[in-house]
């Protein structure tokens, strides 16, 4: 890689690309003024390219990218990868035991339960 010119990841263009769609939905001469700079600034931020051939917002989520870090939408919520696996696994052997849809009706099988295996 050139120090004079980065190539972004994957991720740091993933980043990038939500960055530049949340301003692209939000007022810029807001977001200058809850950073305390002018709305050219912001702009600087987004557009001009510095002599490693990137933006500052380019810059920073490459930045975040060699952190192991990313950007999401305040909404989103973490969950650990081996609890969401945990859970693949026993909803899988669940769904494994049903035959039919009526399987899940638990009021019409509850008299059936050591037949069914429960």
């Amino acid at each position: 890689m050139s120090k004079l010119l980065v190539d972004l990841s994957a991720s740091a263009r993933n980043d990038v690309s939500r960055i530049l769609q949340a301003l692209a939905t939000n007022k810029n001469v807001e977001i200058a003024d809850h950073l305390n700079v002018d709305a050219s600034t912001l702009s600087r931020m987004k557009n001009d390219k510095k002599n490693n051939g990137l933006t500052e917002i380019e810059s920073f989520c490459e930045l975040l990218s060699c952190l192991g870090l990313k950007v999401v939408p305040k909404d989103y919520q973490s969950i650990d990868k081996e609890r969401v696996a945990a859970l693949l696994v026993m909803s899988k052997s669940w769904m494994n035991r049903i035959e039919t849809v009526d399987d899940l009706f638990h009021d019409e099988i509850s008299g059936q339960k050591e037949k069914l295996g429960y």
